[in-house]
């Protein structure tokens, strides 16, 4: 994975940090995640076999959780 470090400034209201963290969670659960750890419309962990798809899970679950924090 590739990190870059970008200053920018994004003005965005507790409707679009919503979906923004839903689109997350349904990127976790349909696309990151294997079957057999989806657990009513939940992702139990690690969330995937593969240990680069698992990090990936923990990486979306994390910036959901900075997205979540700048709600409060």
């Amino acid at each position: 994975m590739c990190r870059m470090e970008v200053d920018m400034q994004l003005e965005l209201s507790p409707e679009d940090l919503h979906w923004i963290i839903e689109a997350l969670d349904s990127h976790v659960y349909w696309q990151l995640s294997d079957q057999h750890y989806r657990s009513n419309a939940d992702v139990l962990g690690p969330g995937a076999d593969d240990p680069e798809q698992a990090a990936e899970v923990d990486a979306c679950r994390e910036l959901a959780d900075k997205v979540n924090a700048t709600r409060r």
